[in-house]
């Protein structure tokens, strides 16, 4: 770094903060203003209550000024939330673009969001923005990039990144890759807090494709452990709130996560980018209010599945997880379902219908519909037979409807997914499991429709290789909008994913698929383990070397993790993560120490720095993680295979694997 460069950039720093401070205080005026002005305007009211007259202009215009200023307060407010998080870190990078019909190049401060001067000068742009697509995408030198007056050509002749702590300049890099590796790797060696943060400063091409794609036509992305799939997820969002402003609230937006845990994980990040939190919820919520009735929840499951690894289990879980399963379902609603109606002669006094009437409109002119639209046809029918008026039809429609339901053979739904189970020769089911869930909701869907409280206009499933193709044609039931699925078929921890299960996905849901095949999660030696593990090289990896991982036997595990702890003091997050809740409750008898951690549970994140989980717990990630009981009688067939890869892909710097008895043949260096 050059000296005269090095002054000029401190100055422009102090003249960003003093802006920023100008802004926010001016801010912090007007809402003062604002809230005394609402005051005045209610003292207005309640003193001339009498005089005004209900319904009048006068109170219309009254409450139009007090709805204006609170807007107006709630929109400063935000602003000098997002003020007072980017005062930590003005800007993170810069480039300077020359457009094709400039004299000369303009330099553009990246930073969380926009920054204006009283002349409206933009001192730092919002790393959304079009034109800031040239730092993460290009290169120096000719390039373009597309903004509503279409595209734009020229030149960037400097990209420079920064390191900016506690209010001052640490250091610039002057780069010509999109993240220069210093920064990155000095971001990816950080210590792992609780809450996930954004990755602004360090989003990579491939990264800044999928944020910033511009149409809402479904997409998969296929993401390695570690490459950033749910950050991607979130700046995704914030992109979209932000280039479709006038179109999009973040309540329109759902984000389907996989857990409870999950859903609070995530819980910052859309606030730190700016933004107001969308609407996360998971399956299994979302099943209890469709359904209505109890079911085996997937944790549940997982429990079960992965402790007692019976083969019918899987066996079950393979049929009802496959793309013919739901070709046979979608058979049985489109033909079978129907038939469980018996039409019947209706007689309301002197009216009467046929049978042969109600046989003709349910099982012909109808036929292309599904049940409970047949059924809502039909009632419509009964109804307008009577002469009534409207408030009157609306009590005739749902009395006909329930004498119409009354028709059929049986609406129980567990019984008519039996039925369904039998036509495949498949055992029926005393409860609705994991795995029947969607099926069952599929039923429900085309028998009495479902009443949807998840709007959406852009949906985001997180961990997709946790459902069925049954999940996702119900989602398409659900949600007639554009859908974002992430997930890694390497992380399938009750079912082996076929080489062609993508391909099919794809064509199943109309979506083109993506790939992200680096990791930036782990170190090289933790993600080559991991791939090892998996018998397969599915990741690329940044060049970030640490420890070589530990692979222990010893004839007391709970002693050993206790000296384990003892050497990582100084980690933030350590995870001691068994196969079943079962080894946890063992080591808990072992160790008094081990017994004081907390448990992570499924519905809240931990700040405790030591945490024990099942090895379900994907998405979040730890500083170190131990594996106990990690031996051949504990881990030895494909699907424990995925588990101890799903396990050790959550450790940022240092894993551990440690056993009593003969190691896992997939722990390929073990040592004694």
């Amino acid at each position: 770094m050059d000296k005269q460069t090095l002054t000029q950039e401190k100055a422009y720093l102090d003249r960003v903060y003093t802006e920023i401070d100008k802004i926010k205080d001016k801010n912090s005026q007007k809402i003062k203003q604002n809230k005394q002005d609402i005051q005045n305007h209610k003292s207005f009211f309640v003193e001339n209550f009498y005089d005004i007259k209900t319904g009048s202009d006068e109170l219309a215009s009254v409450n139009l000024q007090i709805e204006s200023l609170e807007n107006q307060n709630a929109m400063l407010e935000k602003e000098n939330a997002r003020l007072k998080r980017q005062r930590k870190n003005p800007y993170f990078g810069r480039f300077d673009f020359k457009g094709s019909t400039d004299t000369a190049p303009k330099p553009y401060y990246i930073g969380l969001g926009l920054v204006q001067n009283a002349e409206k000068e933009n001192l730092t742009y919002d790393w959304r923005a079009d034109v800031c697509s040239l730092y993460y995408d290009d290169k120096i030198g000719k390039t373009s990039y597309t903004c509503p007056e279409g595209e734009i050509f020229g030149e960037v002749t400097l990209k420079r990144q920064y390191k900016i702590e506690d209010g001052k300049l640490s250091y610039y890099i002057n780069s010509n890759l999109v993240i220069d590796d210093d920064i990155l790797m000095e971001q990816l060696s950080k210590n792992a807090s609780t809450k996930m943060h954004d990755i602004v400063s360090t989003i990579q091409k491939e990264q800044n494709t999928l944020i910033r794609a511009e149409d809402f036509s479904n997409t998969i992305v296929q993401g390695v452990a570690g490459s950033g799939k749910t950050s991607i997820a979130m700046h995704r969002v914030s992109y979209l709130l932000y280039k479709y402003r006038k179109q999009l609230k973040s309540e329109d937006i759902l984000i389907l996560s996989p857990s409870e845990l999950f859903s609070d994980y995530l819980s910052e990040v859309l606030p730190a980018l700016g933004e107001d939190k969308s609407f996360t919820t998971t399956f299994s919520s979302m099943a209890k209010r469709l359904l209505g009735e109890k079911f085996e929840t997937r944790e549940e499951m997982l429990e079960r599945v992965i402790g007692k690894q019976s083969q019918t289990d899987f066996e079950n879980i393979a049929i009802k997880s496959s793309f013919e399963f739901l070709d046979d379902l979608k058979k049985f609603l489109n033909q079978d379902i129907c038939n469980l109606f018996v039409p019947k002669t209706l007689t309301f006094g002197d009216l009467v219908i046929s049978k042969e009437e109600i046989f003709d409109i349910y099982f012909k002119k109808l036929k292309s519909l599904s049940v409970h639209k047949r059924i809502e046809v039909l009632a419509e029918f009964i109804s307008d037979k009577f002469k009534v008026s409207a408030s009157k039809k609306i009590d005739l429609v749902k009395r006909a409807k329930k004498i119409l339901y009354g028709k059929f053979l049986t609406t129980d739904l567990l019984k008519i997914y039996n039925l369904f189970l039998g036509s495949l020769e498949l055992p029926e089911v005393e409860s609705i499991g994991a795995y029947d869930v969607a099926p069952v909701l599929l039923i429900k869907e085309n028998l009495f429709g479902l009443k949807n409280n998840y709007e959406a206009k852009y949906v985001i499933v997180d961990e997709m290789q946790d459902y069925t193709p049954c999940h996702f044609f119900l989602f398409d039931k659900i949600w007639h909008c554009g859908k974002l699925y992430l997930g890694d078929v390497y992380q399938s921890i009750d079912r082996t994913l076929p080489a062609s299960y993508l391909s099919l996905l794809a064509k199943q849901t109309k979506s083109k698929v993506r790939y992200l095949n680096k990791s930036y999660r782990s170190t090289m030696q933790i993600s080559l383990f991991s791939q090892k593990i998996l018998n397969k090289h599915v990741a690329n990896n940044v060049n970030r070397t640490g420890e070589e991982v530990e692979c222990i036997r010893t004839k007391n595990v709970a002693a050993e993790i206790e000296k384990a702890l003892a050497k990582l003091k100084k980690a933030q997050s350590v995870a001691i993560i068994c196969k079943t809740k079962t080894e946890i409750r063992q080591l808990q008898k072992q160790s008094a120490i081990i017994k004081k951690f907390k448990l992570l549970e499924s519905d809240k994140i931990s700040s405790k720095k030591v945490i024990t989980t099942p090895a379900n717990a994907k998405g979040v990630e730890f500083d170190c993680v131990i594996i106990p009981f990690a031996s051949e009688e504990n881990y030895h067939n494909q699907l424990d295979r995925n588990l101890l890869y799903v396990s050790s892909t959550r450790a940022l710097h240092k894993l551990f694997f440690i056993t009593d008895k003969e190691p896992s043949k997939f722990l390929v260096k073990s040592k004694k």
